[in-house]
């Protein structure tokens, strides 16, 4: 599964060597299987002054589709955060929106079932930019679907 993640993130040129190593140290895993440890999913930042100093990943060990798409999601994160490495970050109310695109489309081809209960809780949120992206989302692969 570990491959599936790596040929996604080169696929759509997200790859990067450097943010591997970088973060090599500095991962810890999350038994996803324990609902209570999975509120500890997420990349953060270390700060000092608005300044990004370092950052820690926790993310599900890779076993299944669900975790490829929790750790594309969280890689996605990380490799915003890591271009602001020592220069000054700010979170943006745009801050899903890029991670959640990427994961919905993984599952696309990986998860149906999956994705459509991403979808829902996506949709039952207060987060109206998710909401468009799902709608727009939806609308596309009905145009995919159409032209097949």
């Amino acid at each position: 599964m570990y491959e599936k993640f790596i040929d996604f993130l080169k696929h759509y040129g997200l790859y990067n060597q450097e943010v591997f190593d970088f973060i090599k140290d500095k991962t810890r895993y999350v038994d996803y299987n324990k609902e209570e440890a999975r509120d500890f999913i997420g990349c953060f930042p270390k700060m000092e002054n608005d300044v990004v100093k370092d950052i820690r990943l926790c993310v599900p060990k890779i076993v299944d589709d669900v975790t490829v798409s929790i750790n594309i999601h969280e890689y996605v994160h990380l490799l915003k955060i890591y271009s602001y490495l020592n220069k000054e970050y700010k979170e943006s109310k745009y801050e899903e929106v890029l991670p959640t695109a990427y994961e919905l489309l993984y599952l696309r081809n990986n998860d149906f079932d999956y994705l459509k209960l991403y979808k829902e809780y996506i949709m039952s949120g207060d987060d109206e930019y998710l909401k468009y992206l799902v709608t727009f989302f939806d609308s596309t692969d009905k145009i995919l679907r159409k032209n097949k």
